[in-house]
């Protein structure tokens, strides 16, 4: 496994050790055994209990893996992965716009032959 999947895998583990126990309880023992065992043992980020993902430095990857979780795990109803979904093509939609704002920008100055 590459250093980048298994740093996804650390942030997932520490994510999920800041997170509510009960929450953390939903998921199946050994799909935590499984995130676990492929963490790079030297990444060990650290967020504050309760964090929001929208508010930590997180890899995009890790983000995906948590709202798959979410969707299969804390979702309770089938409204919940319904507005999960959308919040997450809205996500989608946005970092589009803002890459291709970037894009833009970054073609004003460029040189010109």
């Amino acid at each position: 496994m590459d250093k980048k999947s298994k740093e996804i895998y650390s942030e997932l583990d520490a994510y999920l050790n800041c997170i509510d126990k009960s929450k953390r309880d939903k998921i199946p023992a050994d799909l935590l055994e499984l995130i676990k065992s492929k963490k790079d043992d030297n990444y060990n980020p650290q967020y504050p209990k309760g964090a929001s993902i929208e508010k930590i430095k997180i890899k995009k990857e890790t983000v995906d893996m948590i709202n798959l979780l979410n969707f299969n795990y804390w979702c309770n109803s089938e409204k919940d992965r319904k507005d999960l979904l959308d919040k997450i093509a809205n996500r989608k939609k946005e970092e589009k716009l803002k890459y291709s704002a970037f894009d833009k920008i970054k073609n004003i100055f460029k040189k010109k032959n």
